[in-house]
């Protein structure tokens, strides 16, 4: 994607700009993760466990009109821009029902004088996450990581299940076939989501993964 010197000069703010393209599939439902969804994680699920991570809070901007191919977030002291380039069309997942592949680019802007800011005005959407992820090496340069996730926004509890890869189509076709074949739940269309049309969808008018 080509920037205009308008985004230019916004990212030359930043000390430093990482870029990343990824290939992702996300499903959201609410209320807690099932025991049997946590268990087949932990014990059956493909992939390489990874540490667990410490809680966190995210939190995304509202935009002034619903977008669900812009989302920006602020993330422990990083600002993070992704922005959707293409969507594939839903994909037969058999028995485990649909998903939708999404190509995204995400610029992870880093300064030192963000480290300590704290979004107070309801522009911002505070997200809770505890998360869990195994992670598929794909070669030396590309991987992909799965992810169970608890959520808990504007005091309703949701979970989602995230796939997001730097690798290409065919592999991570390959890894929703092998995570699909002893996963216990089920997801239909209406369940596959990126955060920005899930938060603009259940949580307001306008707010803004």
């Amino acid at each position: 994607m080509k920037l205009n010197r308008y985004h230019s000069l916004i990212l030359n703010e930043f000390e430093e700009v990482t870029v990343l393209r990824t290939l992702e599939m996300r499903w959201f439902k609410q209320g807690e993760i099932p025991l049997s969804m946590s268990r087949w994680f932990n014990q059956d699920c493909p992939g390489k466990r990874l540490e667990e991570a410490d809680p966190r809070t995210d939190w995304y901007l509202q935009l002034i009109a619903p977008c669900d191919y812009l989302n920006i977030k602020f993330r422990q002291g990083r600002l993070e821009v992704k922005w959707r380039e293409q969507q594939f069309p839903p994909l037969a997942l058999g028995q485990q029902g649909e998903g939708i592949v999404e190509q995204w680019v995400k610029w992870l802007c880093e300064a030192e004088r963000m480290q300590d800011f704290l979004p107070q005005d309801p522009t911002w959407v505070a997200v809770e996450k505890a998360r869990l992820q195994r992670q598929f090496v794909l070669s030396p340069e590309a991987f992909c990581n799965l992810e169970l996730t608890q959520l808990r926004v504007q005091e309703q509890n949701w979970w989602t299940l995230g796939l997001e890869s730097t690798g290409d189509q065919d592999s991570l076709y390959q890894i929703v076939w092998e995570v699909g074949q002893n996963c216990p739940e089920t997801f239909t269309k209406e369940d596959a989501a990126a955060y920005p049309h899930w938060l603009t969808h259940q949580f307001g008018q306008n707010p803004q993964n």
